[in-house]
């Protein structure tokens, strides 16, 4: 759970917190990012050594106020933890990681404290900030200072005025001046005790605490005033500003990735073969042998059928929970479109993650607009089984509050939770207010424009003709029962995306920067691919062991990969999350877990379900059973 910084018992700027508007978008509130001041100063190359960082007569002695006994449980809690303190300089996020040396992957921030025993914390209270510069000779203050002057141009010439907004002029570097750009900001963060009133000795971090020469480190105890000092060190670089992020974003196991994408490309080769031979020989076989016993006359004629041939009245009967169903893929074309216009605009590099939030701020602004296509998969889907659109309204109704509704429901129950924490995580009830606003007049009047349009569609005409009586469903074998195959059909989709996963998960409950988007989009598609037919080749078994209710199992096979997702998860939690302590905490993984998991359900359900309905329609179509 993300806390503010100011939560904690550390010193305030002189002049007060102020919270930063112009980095506010809806990604950042959804994600608890607050960015603030902070106390620390810096001027442009001027190295300083053991500033303190608490000032003015609220902190005597440049010391913070003594420990509380709930200060102190605050801070050790957050130490036991191991949370992290992410400080930004020029937008570029602080990393303790020595960005020169090409590091296989860059953790932002830096941890509050560290802990030796069960009654033992101590509180990192000294940083040594390095920050990295390239020198310039102001070729981009130049481009920006021309692309100034040609907005106000423009702007001049478009307003037919000479009058112009003032803006803040661009500094221009004169003959012989240097500029410098921030291009690395690293920290040591050690733990050094001192005493108020004392003259402040310049201390640097040690190697290692078990060296004979290491400062006493400050502990953490009630009573306790905490001195709070920083050094500023600056070392010119050859980090480029165009390739300053590269080492923030570069993720490690790249061999690792294109491994999976190849064990991958076999496997949707393996399936495609099988599809295939499935449909090239042996519904063609029996084609052909059907075809035989109606055209060589009577004799033939009361020969019976076998296999999928025999539910051929009954294999478009309409299903239970017909409008449920029509809500449920509806929800999933919904979520499928936004997901992967999204993933598109992020691999093609216009979603930056130097940009905070964006990617979640996209997220939800397609979902919003994706309406429409839930709307008219959902009415169409309403006309094609229940052979008219009357009521159709209700099913746009649903379809817009089915998941938006229930997320909702969650949000709101885990937000109750984190009001009472204090964490910053909290959505702020403005904001939740607004979503549920934009719901209100963007969501539903665009789901239901969608399902106007399905609405003015011809319904589809089935290629047989559904019979009164149901027919018997003998008992499955084994291999074709529906449990068998609802497990079988999740299994290859997750080992599609099971390396990602782990690179997805790492970065999202460790803080560090996930930005291959290029092989999540390709691993997305490969998935969806070996869904489709994974999907075709479990309802021809099933059509083959007599089962016409492929409808609502075809969706559910689809959406099997979530229960792998939510089972790895879990084990996931256990096997790298292990230091989540309380209930809290792990109540909110598994939450979001299970939301993403449903998503993922909702998502491939309907990818195999429309999979499952084309080939159905295709091979009764090829029937031209009367």
């Amino acid at each position: 759970m993300p806390y503010d910084y100011y939560s904690m018992p550390f010193c305030k700027p002189e002049n007060g917190v102020k919270r930063s508007s112009s980095s506010t978008n809806p990604g950042t509130i959804l994600l608890g990012i607050r960015i603030e001041n902070s106390p620390y100063n810096f001027s442009m190359m001027v190295e300083s050594k053991t500033q303190p960082v608490c000032k003015g007569d609220e902190y005597p002695d440049h010391a913070a106020p003594a420990l509380s006994k709930t200060s102190t449980k605050n801070l050790r809690d957050k130490i036991k933890n191991e949370y992290r303190v992410r400080l930004i300089l020029d937008n570029l996020p602080i990393t303790t990681y020595a960005l020169e040396q090409d590091p296989e992957s860059v953790r932002p921030g830096f941890e509050v404290g560290y802990r030796t025993g069960p009654d033992q914390y101590f509180v990192n209270n000294h940083l040594m900030f390095k920050v990295l510069v390239h020198e310039s000779n102001g070729q981009y203050s130049r481009l920006r200072q021309g692309e100034a002057e040609l907005e106000a141009a423009a702007a001049a010439e478009a307003s037919g005025r000479k009058f112009l907004a003032v803006k803040e002029p661009i500094s221009v570097p004169g003959p012989g001046e240097k500029m410098y750009m921030v291009v690395g900001f690293e920290v040591v963060a050690c733990s050094i005790k001192r005493s108020p009133g004392q003259a402040l000795k310049n201390i640097p971090c040690p190697s290692s605490y078990d060296d004979p020469g290491a400062p006493t480190p400050q502990d953490v105890k009630e009573g306790s005033r905490i001195i709070y000092t920083y050094d500023v060190y600056w070392g010119t670089s050859d980090i480029t500003w165009a390739s300053r992020w590269d080492a923030y974003l570069k993720m490690p196991g790249g061999r690792v990735h294109w491994f999976s994408i190849m064990n991958s490309l076999m496997v949707v080769v393996v399936m495609s073969c099988i599809v295939a031979m499935i449909m090239m020989r042996t519904i063609r076989r029996d084609l052909q042998r059907y075809e035989s016993l109606l055209v060589d006359g009577a004799p033939n004629q009361d020969a019976e059928e076998s296999g999928w041939k025999m539910v051929s009245g009954d294999v478009f009967r309409t299903p239970s929970a017909a409008l449920a169903l029509a809500v449920h893929v509806g929800s999933g074309v919904q979520i499928s479109a936004s997901a992967t216009v999204t993933l598109l605009f992020a691999a093609l590099g216009f979603l930056s993650p130097a940009s905070r939030g964006s990617l979640l701020t996209a997220a939800l602004v397609m979902y919003l607009l994706m309406s429409a296509a839930a709307g008219f998969a959902s009415v169409w889907l309403w006309g094609a089984v229940n052979r008219s659109y009357e009521g159709w309204h209700k099913a746009c109704w649903r379809v817009a509050c089915f998941f938006p509704g229930v997320t909702v429901a969650l949000l709101t129950g885990l937000n109750l939770f984190l009001w009472g924490t204090g964490s910053s995580g909290a959505i702020p009830l403005g904001f939740f207010f607004s979503i549920i606003f934009l719901w209100l007049i963007v969501s539903i009047p665009l789901a239901y424009a969608g399902g106007v349009v399905a609405s003015r569609r011809e319904i589809i005409n089935y290629p047989t003709r559904t019979n009164q009586i149901p027919r018997h469903i003998p008992a499955p074998h084994w291999a074709s029962h529906p449990a068998v195959l609802f497990l079988a059909a999740g299994l290859l989709p997750f080992g599609t995306i099971f390396v990602e996963l782990y690179f997805a998960m790492t970065s999202m409950w460790q803080g560090y920067f996930y930005y291959i988007f290029g092989f999540l989009f390709l691993v997305a598609a490969l998935t969806v691919v070996i869904t489709i037919e994974v999907s075709i080749v479990c309802t021809y078994v099933q059509l083959c062991a007599e089962d016409y209710l492929w409808w609502w199992k075809s969706f559910q096979r689809g959406g099997s990969v979530a229960v792998y997702i939510l089972l790895y998860s879990v084990g996931f939690l256990f096997n790298t999350l292990h230091n989540l302590t309380g209930i809290l905490p792990i109540v909110l993984y598994l939450s979001y877990t299970a939301l993403m998991s449903w998503c993922m359900f909702l998502a491939m359900g309907t990818v195999g379900f429309l999979a499952s309905y084309i080939f159905t329609v295709r091979v009764f179509e090829a029937v031209k059973a009367d």
